[in-house]
């Protein structure tokens, strides 16, 4: 996959753009227009002008997802207490799921679309030729492969993901992506949605319940008396932490009218200690985690 395949490969679908070429924005005029983000500057000399994150996409893939999908994305934006209720209250976790538009699967579909626009925009336009390597380590990925056959199949422009909501004081927005595992956390009117590409709902295994609701009080009394609590920070190292530590791996499968997710499948006789993790290795990797993004907690935090 050379940089002329890309730049004439539609980003949704993957195939050749022969005619009638667009250009879709990642993220749409609108919501930057409502949200007031011009740019996001991430340190030094480093910025991200959202307006100009655009992919090659053919004209049919392009109109098609901004009529199914960003139309109500910007309605259900208006509503955050919506947004944070739809995801708090999901509890199942799919098996076989086809096409659908509910609350869950527009902003899993929305959230996936970004991850992988930012790099296919980076990918065609940095200097940087080893940045470039990362961008296509991660366009070219398995998991990409398979979002794609996902959208070409009206499943959605995303596969089997975990995603959590947390609330925050902080309107402001912010996004953040990590490359391995592949993660997007994005801080909107005041929630914070993480997104675990790809997991096959393996998170979401782990972490629920009771589990959950301690994290969400965790960061909610720590917003109330620490001014500038890292909440999105904490939860996303929670969440990694949790993921790398997990000792299974995704696996999916398609048929004719059905998306499969397998991951939670096992014939061990013994699962519940087969796939137990370990708290001590997931709070040294949050520890970890944390540092890397410059953040070193107090002991009684």
């Amino acid at each position: 996959m050379n940089l002329e395949q890309v730049r004439k490969s539609c980003f949704f679908c993957g195939e050749e753009i022969e005619k009638n070429k667009t250009l879709e924005h990642i993220i749409p005029n609108a919501l930057l227009k409502k949200l007031n983000i011009k740019e996001e500057v991430l340190g030094g000399n480093l910025n991200i002008q959202y307006s100009r994150v655009k992919v090659p996409a053919h004209q049919y893939c392009n109109s098609t997802f901004g009529s199914q999908y960003e139309a109500l994305l910007l309605d259900m934006l208006d509503d955050p207490a919506r947004i944070y209720k739809s995801i708090a209250d999901d509890y199942g976790i799919e098996i076989q799921y086809g096409p659908e538009f509910n609350d869950i699967s527009i902003i899993r579909t929305w959230m996936t679309k970004i991850y992988y626009g930012l790099f296919y925009n980076d990918f065609l336009k940095t200097k940087d030729e080893q940045y470039r390597q990362i961008c296509q380590k991660i366009i070219g990925s398995k998991n990409f492969e398979l979002t794609r056959e996902s959208y070409k199949n009206q499943y959605g422009f995303n596969i089997p993901s975990s995603l959590y909501v947390f609330k925050t004081k902080n309107t402001e927005f912010n996004l953040r992506t990590i490359i391995d595992p592949a993660t997007l956390m994005l801080r909107i009117n005041g929630l914070i949605l993480i997104l675990s590409i790809g997991d096959g709902f393996l998170c979401r295994q782990y972490l629920n319940g009771e589990s959950l609701n301690q994290l969400n009080d965790y960061l909610a009394l720590h917003e109330e008396n620490i001014p500038d609590f890292p909440s999105p920070e904490l939860a996303l190292a929670e969440i990694l932490a949790l993921r790398v530590n997990i000792p299974k791996q995704p696996f999916f499968m398609f048929n004719a009218k059905r998306m499969i997710n397998l991951s939670l499948n096992t014939m061990a006789a013994n699962p519940d200690s087969l796939y137990q993790v370990d708290p001590e290795q997931i709070a040294k990797d949050r520890s970890d985690i944390l540092a890397d993004f410059g953040i070193k907690l107090e002991e009684d935090d």
